[in-house]
């Protein structure tokens, strides 16, 4: 091959290889500028977990002799409620078929006192009664778990005012003589043995809350109160000389003091039906939700 030619394909190959070369050049240099941009590309990130719901349970009083259909609204209740059903008068499910729901109640916060879950409703069995303005299905169905998280404790029962304002006696008698004293001093002996002291609990002067047993409350509420204390409250209940209605109605009357809610509990009936239940003008009371606590 000639010199000429060598010439030829030298200049040829310089005139392809030049643009090649300028194009990787500028492939480096641009790179080397906007590898720093100062419009980076945004991070993605993905949106926290949403919280999960709450477990709960329906703990129910009742008996094997009522008809069915006092408690079929129970196929209704939601699969996300564990349902625990107490026929007190069938052998083995309480100690003592005693004290009206207080027995079943107490039963089921010693047994599931390390399970428990987040929220508790404790009821009686029938679809309705006289001092319900729900039926029994409407009060689950209808329930603002968010709220019971927040306060702890609250009662279905949604009141103008107070109601069963009890005075409590300035002095106590030994359980076995509850059956010659009136109802301030079977309060005032039932506190003196239950309180915590050490937890800055003292007898109360009267005590205050909504009609009859039932209520719902947080597992929070229930672990204040170490499980042999609720052994010993069940121990007062199946030993007291007192009788299925009266022991229960002791009981009845004090539930929310032992559940941490004060000695009067008196929710004003609006703000009851829209917290508790969403039922009625709710913004204001929803608004004031935010800075409440358990």
């Amino acid at each position: 091959m000639g010199a000429y030619t060598h010439r030829r394909l030298r200049a040829a190959l310089v005139f392809i290889l030049r643009p090649l070369s300028l194009a990787v050049l500028l492939t480096l240099v641009c790179r080397l500028l906007f590898s720093s941009s100062p419009f980076p590309t945004p991070k993605t990130t993905s949106l926290p977990p949403s919280p999960k719901p709450p477990t709960k349970a329906l703990v129910l009083a009742s008996t094997s002799t009522l008809p069915p259909s006092d408690t079929a609204w129970l196929s209704s209740i939601p699969p996300s409620w564990s349902i625990h059903l107490y026929n007190t008068d069938l052998p083995g499910v309480v100690p003592i078929q005693k004290g009206n729901e207080a027995m079943p109640y107490l039963t089921y916060i010693i047994d599931h006192y390390a399970s428990l879950p987040d929220i508790i409703f404790f009821h009686h069995s029938h679809a309705t009664s006289w001092h319900q303005s729900l039926s029994s299905l409407d009060e689950v169905l209808l329930l603002r778990p968010q709220y019971i998280q927040k306060t702890g404790y609250a009662s279905p029962r949604c009141l103008p005012g107070c109601e069963n304002l009890i005075p409590i006696a300035d002095y106590a008698v030994d359980f076995d003589l509850f059956h010659r004293v009136g109802r301030d001093v079977q309060l005032a002996s039932l506190f003196d043995e239950f309180v915590n002291r050490s937890a800055g609990e003292r007898v109360p002067e009267r005590i205050a809350a909504p009609c009859c047993a039932q209520f719902v409350v947080t597992r929070e509420r229930v672990l204040r109160r170490g499980r042999e204390w609720w052994v010993r409250l069940r121990e007062w209940l199946v030993a007291t000389p007192l009788g299925d209605l009266e022991s229960g109605r002791l009981l009845e009357w004090t539930w929310h003091f032992w559940m941490g809610a004060g000695e009067e509990f008196c929710p004003e009936e609006r703000a009851c039906r829209c917290h508790l239940f969403g039922i009625g003008e709710c913004e204001e009371f929803f608004e004031l939700e935010g800075g409440m606590g358990g």
